[in-house]
This record gives structure tokens, C-alpha cells and sequence, in this order.
């Protein structure tokens, strides 16, 4: 569920910086979006790391909008804040490692993957131009 914050948080972010130009440091943003402005300064560092926003360290510096709203889809904004260990691959710990288990951990991981491919499909038809209409 973690995951699924960062997501929101991460995307309500980068629509605040695509509203105008200029900079915002991570407390005005934190306000804008009712979030914590420590973590979302974690957050801003993953999309800053993917290319989203860049930062301008010191007095009066602050986050702007590396690329154009409509050149970034949420499908890429989702996968720069995952972990490694998605939350749908936590169903496979679950599976015990008898017959059932083996049996039922087959299952799981072919209902993980079209999870996987629907989540992308979705997200890689929306782009932060959207979000802001």
C-alpha cells in the first residue's frame, strides 16, 4: 500500500510543478498536496533520479518540471516509485512449498503477470497533461 502512496503523492507532485513554470520547493509542494514534506522529499529524489523533475540545490532553488506533461506517462512515473518487490508479488508468499502450494504459486504468478500487463496498459494511457484537464 506504501507503494500506491508514493504513486499518488509522486503524481500529485509533478502535476503541481506542470501548473506553472518556475520553481517549488518540496514544503510549498508539501502544502499544495497535503503531504509530508519529509517524505516527500523521497519522493521528489526517485522522479528526480527517472528524469522527471530536475533540482536546483541552495537559496531560492528548487524542483521544475524536467519534461513536458504529456511526455510523461503515469505508466513511467509508477515504475520509478516501486520497489523491487511489488505488492502483488507478496500473494506468492503465501504459497507453501508442498504439492498445493507449488500447484496454487503457478496460478498466482500467471495472475501476477496479467495484473502486471493490465496495470501498464492503463497507466501508459494517461500522461500528467491529462491529470490537469
Amino acid at each position: 500500500m506504501a507503494e500506491l502512496k508514493r504513486f499518488g503523492y509522486g503524481l500529485q507532485a509533478l502535476v503541481v510543478l506542470a501548473s506553472r513554470s518556475g520553481q517549488y520547493s518540496s514544503t510549498e509542494i508539501a502544502e499544495l498536496i497535503n503531504g509530508e514534506a519529509t517524505a516527500l522529499r523521497k519522493i521528489l529524489s526517485r522522479l528526480t533520479d527517472a528524469g522527471f523533475i530536475e533540482v536546483s540545490q541552495g537559496r531560492g532553488g528548487g524542483y521544475t518540471l524536467a519534461r513536458r506533461p504529456e511526455d510523461i506517462t503515469l505508466a513511467e512515473v509508477y515504475r520509478s516509485l516501486q520497489d523491487d518487490g511489488a505488492q502483488w508479488e507478496r500473494m506468492l508468499d503465501t504459497t507453501g512449498n508442498n504439492f498445493f502450494g507449488k500447484k496454487v504459486r503457478e496460478s498466482f504468478v500467471q495472475i501476477i503477470t496479467d495484473i502486471h500487463t493490465q496495470v501498464d496498459h492503463v497507466l501508459l494511457s494517461y500522461t500528467i497533461a491529462d491529470l490537469m484537464e
